[in-house]
């Protein structure tokens, strides 16, 4: 190939040549067409072996890619095989560690049981102890809880009693007394147990002078007031009452916090009672 292009080089050189010394000879005109002929072969050929180059480059960068593909290729295979080996090796090691933890989880159990079992028999031995002594703890304090009734209940059995301000009133008929905290006498009532009691006052109104006004006094401090006017003529009756914690040996007693006049008959007391209720 490169003997041909060689030749037909020198051929259009002489070519050349020849019509340059007869620019008008009929002879040069003779061969215009086999001269631009083969001006056209040679610009052929010229951009055939350009082609051929760009076809040789390229092929080179194609192998050269290949032969870095083959490299990668043999990398991601040696990569693949050391992690084949790793997971060999993992699962093995896995194995290992199951088979140790199951044989200590076993040894473990095994030694334990006789320890849980004696420990269970020594809880049964201080569980029977102890409900024992719990049996025994509550009787006595049951005992303890056997706390004495309080309770009384007085009233007034004359028809007319009038009080002047500032006056403790007495109630002398005693229909109950349980623990004998009431005094008939004084009207006062003392604890002897401390918890809560509940004390209450019935009043009746007399007509002719219609105001009654009383107080239920702890330790000379008021807990409970009332007071009540009425001009009908029925005489009628009214109520108060409070809780209060009292302590052992207070007193508790009615006071009249201005004039008053209590009325009653067979139909109508004017009383006062008290009662524990909560220790």
């Amino acid at each position: 190939m490169h003997l041909q292009k060689k030749g037909l080089i020198a051929l259009l050189q002489i070519i050349v040549a020849t019509c340059a010394r007869e620019p008008s000879s009929p002879i040069c005109s003779r061969y215009d067409y086999e001269e631009r002929l083969l001006e056209r072969v040679l610009r052929n050929e010229l951009a055939l072996e350009t082609t051929l180059n760009e076809i040789v480059k390229t092929n080179a960068k194609v192998l050269d890619a290949l032969t870095q593909l083959e490299d990668a290729k043999t990398k991601v295979d040696s990569t693949l095989t050391v992690m084949e080996k790793k997971q060999i090796e993992m699962k093995s090691q896995l194995a290992d560690f199951i088979s140790n933890a199951s044989y200590i989880m076993n040894s473990t159990l095994v030694a334990n049981v006789g320890a849980l079992v004696e420990a269970s028999s020594q809880i049964k031995e201080n569980a029977s102890v102890t409900v024992q002594q719990l049996v025994k703890e509550v009787n006595i304090l049951k005992d303890q809880l056997n706390v004495p009734t309080i309770y009384f209940r007085a009233r007034i059995t004359a028809q007319i009693t009038v009080l002047s301000s500032g006056q403790d009133v007495v109630f002398p008929t005693v229909d109950v007394n349980e623990g004998q905290g009431y005094n008939p006498s004084t009207g006062k009532f003392t604890a002897s147990i401390p918890g809560m009691y509940l004390f209450s006052v019935q009043y009746c109104v007399y007509t002719s002078l219609n105001y009654v006004y009383l107080e239920i006094v702890h330790g000379d401090k008021a807990l409970q007031r009332s007071t009540h006017y009425d001009n009908t003529g029925s005489a009628p009756c009214v109520t108060m009452q409070v809780s209060a914690a009292v302590a052992m040996g207070d007193m508790v007693w009615v006071r009249a916090t201005g004039s008053s006049s209590l009325y009653a008959n067979t139909q109508r007391y004017s009383s006062f009672a008290g009662t524990l209720i909560h220790v």
